[in-house]
């Protein structure tokens, strides 16, 4: 009976050990890689939410880009080009003329400011005008050239303006004349 009880609880032992063994070869690294899983699991996941805020950051940029492109895109049309601005002048003469004012071109120049002296300053044409009319067609141009001179609207402003009354004479009176303007028109170009 003695070597019975010896039997069963050497079986006992070493079936103890098996187990043991067993749970420390087999169970213990499925339990690591699992959690080694998990963890690059967790890593995967944090990634994956940071690459869906960076997409949806640059869906914004993107979108807010678009609109900040329209305007600018609006803002460039404002200056004046190189090729309109014959027209440019042609529009004027048409204003001058819609307004019964008498329309000369005096002098053109234009300014292309040292970018390295002037950073903030832009390109511009000058253009010195006289007109001749009465003083109701003179504001009607005045409204008009600020209003929107030629479409789309242009960036430009009086520099200077010179009213002066002048005598009728016979080749005034056929025009309808009283008052001669020199203006100096500053218009921003590309």
């Amino acid at each position: 009976m003695f070597f019975a009880q010896k039997k069963v609880v050497s079986l006992l032992v070493f079936g103890s050990v098996i187990l043991v063994a067993f749970a420390f070869l087999a169970v213990v690294p499925l339990l690591n890689g699992i959690f080694e899983r998990g963890q690059e699991y967790i890593t995967n996941q944090k990634f994956l939410a940071q690459l869906i805020r960076k997409e949806s950051l640059f869906k914004d940029l993107e979108y807010g880009y678009q609109e900040k492109e329209e305007v600018l895109s609006a803002i460039r049309r404002a200056f004046l080009s190189k090729e309109e601005i014959v027209g440019f002048i042609s529009t004027l003469e048409k204003l001058a003329e819609q307004t019964d004012n008498v329309f000369e071109i005096k002098t053109v120049a234009s300014s292309v400011p040292n970018a390295q002296q002037n950073k903030g300053e832009y390109p511009y044409l000058v253009l010195r005008v006289s007109l001749w009319g009465n003083f109701k067609s003179l504001l009607l141009f005045l409204a008009n050239l600020e209003d929107s001179p030629y479409p789309p609207y242009r960036l430009l402003a009086i520099e200077g303006i010179n009213i002066k009354r002048i005598k009728i004479s016979k080749s005034v009176e056929s025009i309808g004349a009283s008052l001669e303007t020199i203006l100096t028109i500053k218009v921003y170009t590309q």
